[in-house]
């Protein structure tokens, strides 16, 4: 889960209205100790710690992001791997990469660890976000890990045309998930960046699936939509401009073993799903 400004966003009707609940909801003993708090304009940023794992919160209880101390490359959440697991179906590594909503980093870290002349732009509307993870998630400081602390619509909007050929969208505020990524604006904006067989993936919740309403505007845009619900409650999209050629299970299995290896996961377990959609 991770930020942008919802009074930022252009004011048109948004195509859901869904309750929004913390992603992760636990009682905040359960995170550990707490190592660091902050305020900002948009409120409390607070770092846990309970000897095994470290978690970003908003102060409501909640894993906005979770980080294994002894794998700290290895995504922990099962929408986060879901997300990751795209690769599996993309022709080429990807070379341009954008992520709105850094949180903790740690898609950004994953990303960059393991893949081989990547260039990433990660976007959080709070500073102080983007601070908290390069002070107590390790994210990396170097010239192809590019940090934008404003709005994730603003920076979609002044990025060009086609060009990234990943973009992740994992936009969530304190109290639940930014209605933002609902809107027809900001869809269209994501497929207009895109490279003609770029790929977007899309964190949402299972509301969205049942109401019916996102996967019609999605295809509206993108070509090959592939979906899947985590077992986290999570609802995941994959989304790409053109009618991709997508690999056969048995293909598939076989390219997620290799990756598996790479990001310490089992990537099939995440990627089988969108196969059934």
């Amino acid at each position: 889960c991770k930020t942008m400004d919802q009074n930022k966003a252009p004011k048109q009707k948004t195509l859901a209205m869904i309750s929004t609940l913390p992603l992760q909801v636990l009682k905040q003993p359960l995170l550990g100790r707490e190592l660091h708090q902050r305020y900002d304009e948009y409120g409390i940023i607070q770092v846990f710690d309970d000897g095994n794992k470290r978690y970003l919160s908003f102060g409501t209880a909640d894993e906005q992001s979770c980080q294994l101390l002894a794998r700290p490359n290895q995504p922990q959440h099962d929408y986060s791997r879901a997300m990751i697991s795209v690769l599996n179906v993309m022709s080429a590594a990807p070379s341009r990469v954008a992520i709105l909503g850094t949180g903790g980093g740690l898609l950004a870290r994953a990303l960059f660890e393991h893949l081989d002349d990547v260039v990433i732009d990660a976007v959080d509307l709070r500073q102080a976000v983007i601070q908290v993870a390069y002070q107590y998630f390790g994210l990396p400081r170097s010239s192809k890990l590019k940090t934008h602390a404003l709005s994730a619509h603003d920076f979609i909007a002044q990025a060009p045309d086609n060009h990234y050929e990943l973009l992740f969208s994992d936009l969530y505020l304190a109290d639940g998930l930014d209605l933002q990524q609902l809107q027809t604006t900001f869809i269209e904006h994501c497929q207009r960046v895109l490279q003609e067989d770029g790929w977007l993936v899309l964190n949402l919740w299972k509301e969205h699936r049942e109401n019916g309403v996102m996967l019609p505007l999605l295809r509206e845009y993108f070509l090959t939509v592939m979906h899947a619900t985590t077992t986290d409650g999570n609802w995941i999209i994959w989304a790409s401009n053109t009618k991709q050629t997508i690999p056969e299970k048995t293909e598939a299995r076989k390219k997620a073993k290799q990756l598996s290896e790479l990001f310490g996961f089992n990537m099939w377990r995440a990627a089988k799903g969108f196969y059934k959609s």
